[in-house]
């Protein structure tokens, strides 16, 4: 009776947690391409459009992100064993 019991304990505890795992991503983040080329991301949770990032290439083949007031946030390049490294 025991086994039983203990059984349907881990049963309804791996549904639970199934359930409150979500099966895709809720990221929120939606990137388009401007008229100039460049990709610009936004959080869709943001009503105001605080978070707005700009993502251009330069001729060195570096992303530089930006965000909606021209700030450079952070530069991102792919390094000679294939890892894309952000400073």
């Amino acid at each position: 009776m025991k086994k039983i019991t203990l059984t349907a304990i881990a049963f309804t505890i791996i549904f639970g947690v199934q359930l409150l795992t979500p099966n895709q991503s809720e990221a929120g983040i939606t990137c388009k391409t401007n008229y100039l080329g460049q990709t610009v991301c936004r959080d869709t949770n943001d009503i105001m459009g605080n978070n707005t990032t700009t993502i251009t290439r330069d001729y060195l083949g570096n992303d530089n992100y930006t965000n909606k007031f021209g700030q450079k946030q952070m530069t991102c390049k792919t390094d000679y064993l294939g890892n894309y490294v952000c400073n």
